[in-house]
């Protein structure tokens, strides 16, 4: 089985390259939902969301020396203040070109929010369920030794689904943003968002209920 978080940045900070390669490739799926939903629909009419993401992963390369924690969620903090950093970098650039073409102001209209959200909304039986069911999917000895960040999991949950699904269900379960705010956002009603999330939610229960050993399995130790 593919090696886990804390082995490979065991094995990167004792200089292996390919090990900070394996790191990286670890988390693209949740670089790609946070440069996504970071993004905007404003900047992202200006800029190439796969650009961001092979940029961000540069800067993780090139930054990884100075990371001093110890888990994954040490990491995926880091991973996401710099995501952050990046975008804000980006908004500022464009801002400026806009004020110098005389155009108005473009913000980066992206939440940076407490991660696991999914506050529940009535009716809709609890907005932590699909993050109780990725968490339930680590069954093996050694993963319940050392559970993943469940919004790891949920990014490479959501890799397969259609792009407007899988931006609802970040930003409604990693987020925590409500189905209005989350309408506001991508200028559709709230009813129109529930079926959104509905579809997406759906989709990804029957890839977590798929057969053993999928994409959300990892080995992180040695067997028990």
């Amino acid at each position: 089985m593919a090696a886990g978080p804390l082995e490979l940045m065991a094995k990167a900070r004792a200089g292996e390259t390919d090990a900070l390669g394996e790191l990286c490739a670890l988390y693209r799926n949740y670089l790609r939902m946070v440069v996504r939903t970071g993004l905007g629909p404003k900047l992202r009419e200006r800029v190439e969301l796969s650009d961001v993401v092979q940029e961000a992963l540069v800067e993780v390369v090139r930054q990884f020396p100075q990371f001093t924690g110890q888990n994954e969620a040490a990491l995926v903090g880091w991973l996401r203040r710099l995501v952050g950093q990046k975008l804000a970098d980006l908004a500022r650039y464009h801002n400026r070109a806009k004020r110098s073409s005389g155009g108005p102001m473009m913000p980066l209209d992206a939440p940076w929010g407490v991660e696991g959200g999914g506050g529940a909304e009535p009716g809709q039986g609890g907005g932590g369920r699909l993050l109780d069911m990725l968490s339930l999917s680590q069954t093996s000895p050694s993963e319940a030794a050392s559970k993943r960040e469940l919004t790891v999991l949920l990014a490479d949950a959501l890799s397969d689904l259609a792009e407007t699904e899988a931006e609802v269900l970040w930003l409604y379960y990693a987020d925590g943003l409500s189905f209005e705010t989350i309408g506001d956002r991508m200028g559709l009603s709230r009813k129109s968002i529930r079926g959104i999330w509905a579809r997406g939610l759906k989709a990804v229960k029957r890839s977590i209920d798929g057969p053993p050993g999928g994409p959300m399995r990892y080995h992180d130790g040695p067997p028990h």
